[in-house]
């Protein structure tokens, strides 16, 4: 079997390490760029290594297919949310088995997105296409505060909260590029929703979820600049635990047969009245330390499995279980900072301090941490409450 891997220039991830482990006869190309993190000896022994210049560029993309052609694989593998759709057009255009074109856009269009929320226990977050300022009033006086992102991207890039008319129009007098977003249709509105933020991170087998684990952000992400990153697992018997892994579980079984999804990050938004929607879907891993909580409790690498499903070499059980106490996480970005008590506690089972002085500048995003820290505990109210306390003085 020939499997190549598209790897982004600052990806550490052992791909063709796992892929060869599972099979020592298996043909490894990587596809990389020239400023790499991984250089040819990390690599493991009779990859092929394809290197551009420019990872990102469409003559990347070029050589891409030309590679596909000449040598066609029988899996391509991508472990970036940012190379989901490009690997999907070379598997539809190649006849790769995978993830193909149609259902990857469906990853990338936030509205085709929430659309495959239809008829699951947790609806999607009531939302509007808007092509012109017309449209941005009309949403805003049906859904009341309105969020306006871009339908392509991930994360809070290009996000603004229109609370009212009058901001409507500051936005659209004020932006004259907010204009010419919405009538490219890159642009959509969603009903502004203020609570607690959740995500569930999720191992697809086909029409299976072998894994679903859920967890709950202490502040809403894009609050990174202000308040710290984190999370923590939820209690497995509670109603809200269940009512998002049925969801989950719904939505994987409603995906398109062959759809060669293996990995979802999932995030739902819970009012004030404890109703829940559903928000963004990432054909990818969580980010921060999603990938070590999710290790230590479950004892799988959600990378590696996804790399050994997408090769068709996965072996793990249909259903994982938790091998060890559930985990907690904390990213120092905007909050206070956190630190290690002089006496190290046992439930505080890793961290990475600050190294020299104090960065000066704020965050870049979400999971620009400076420091972080991952704990265990009993349930989620003591994850929390140790979470907590590595932000007070010692």
């Amino acid at each position: 079997m020939h499997v190549l891997i598209m790897q982004r220039p600052g990806s550490a991830a052992r791909c063709d390490h796992w892929l060869r482990a599972a099979d020592p006869d298996v043909r490894i190309t990587l596809f990389t760029s020239a400023d790499a993190d991984r250089g040819p000896g990390d690599l493991a022994e009779g990859v092929r290594r394809v290197v551009v210049e420019d990872y990102a560029s469409p003559a990347a993309t070029a050589e891409l297919f030309r590679l596909c052609a000449a040598d066609r694989p029988d899996r391509l593998f991508a472990n970036s949310e940012d190379d989901v759709l490009r690997a999907a057009e070379a598997r539809t255009l190649f006849g790769i088995p995978g993830l193909g074109s149609a259902t990857a856009l469906r990853f990338r269009d936030k509205i085709a997105m929430k659309r495959l929320f239809d008829g699951l226990p947790v609806p999607a977050v009531p939302f509007r296409e808007v092509r012109c300022c017309e449209d941005l009033y009309a949403a805003q006086e049906d859904l009341g505060t309105i969020v306006v992102k871009p339908r392509d991207g991930a994360g809070s890039v290009g996000v603004r909260v229109l609370p009212d008319g009058p901001s409507v129009r500051r936005a659209c007098l004020e932006d004259p590029g907010l204009l010419t977003a919405l009538h490219s249709g890159g642009l959509m509105a969603e009903q502004y929703v203020a609570g607690t933020v959740l995500h569930v991170d999720v191992l697809v087998d086909g029409g299976t979820a072998p894994l679903v684990s859920p967890s709950r952000y202490l502040s809403p992400p894009h609050r990174f600049r202000t308040d710290n990153l984190g999370s923590v697992m939820l209690d497995p018997g509670s109603l809200r635990t269940k009512l998002l892994t049925d969801t989950a579980e719904r939505f994987v079984a409603n995906l398109p047969a062959g759809h060669g999804v293996h990995v979802l990050h999932m995030e739902f938004l819970e009012d004030a009245r404890g109703a829940l929607f559903a928000g963004e879907v990432a054909c990818r891993t969580g980010g921060a330390l999603i990938k070590n909580a999710v290790r230590h409790t479950y004892g799988v690498d959600l990378s590696q499995a996804a790399c050994l499903l997408s090769a068709g070499l996965w072996t793990g059980p249909a259903e994982l279980a938790r091998t060890a106490a559930p985990t907690g996480w904390l990213l120092w970005t905007g909050g206070p900072q956190p630190s290690v008590p002089a006496e190290r506690p046992d439930w505080l089972v890793e961290f990475s301090a600050p190294q020299g002085p104090e960065q000066q500048t704020g965050p870049a995003d979400a999971v620009d941490g400076k420091a972080a820290f991952l704990v265990e505990g009993a349930d989620e109210e003591q994850l929390e409450h140790r979470l907590r306390a590595l932000c007070r003085p010692h």
